[in-house]
């Protein structure tokens, strides 16, 4: 990683300069995908899965999983197989009507680094002709 910040100070004679920063930055989690985005017609079910993959170097467990709204998506957590890392959340949404759905998804964590993860999901539900509410 490299960033590059503007500082600003009220020193007369250097009243702004540019601090570099460099660092390694070490992924803790990879989120498959990050958002979700769904998409359909009234009375369709929909359905995906989110692959989460703890980083080899932070191992951690998914202790827990809520939702902001108690929607019309639901989300289910599935634990990895024995020997395997990913988790996964099976992730449903249904509606009746033309519609735009959206809830957050947050997974409580037992690491440090990251006790909460949180996905977005979003479904849309077009009437036949291509419109939604």
């Amino acid at each position: 990683m490299n960033k590059r910040i503007l500082v600003k100070t009220d020193d007369p004679k250097n009243k702004q300069f540019y601090l570099t920063v460099t660092g390694q930055v070490d992924s803790v989690v990879e989120i498959s995908p990050a958002t979700v985005s769904l998409s359909g017609v009234p009375g369709e079910s929909l359905e995906t899965y989110v692959t989460i993959t703890p980083a080899e170097k932070y191992p951690f467990t998914i202790k827990e999983i809520s939702q902001r709204f108690d929607s019309q998506i639901k989300a289910e957590l599935i634990p990895p197989k024995d020997g395997e890392k990913d988790w996964q959340v099976k992730v449903l949404a249904h509606s009746d009507k033309a519609d735009d759905l959206y809830d957050v998804i947050t997974l409580k964590t037992d690491s440090t680094l990251k006790p909460k993860l949180k996905i977005r999901v979003y479904a849309i539900y077009f009437d036949e002709s291509g419109k939604k509410s």
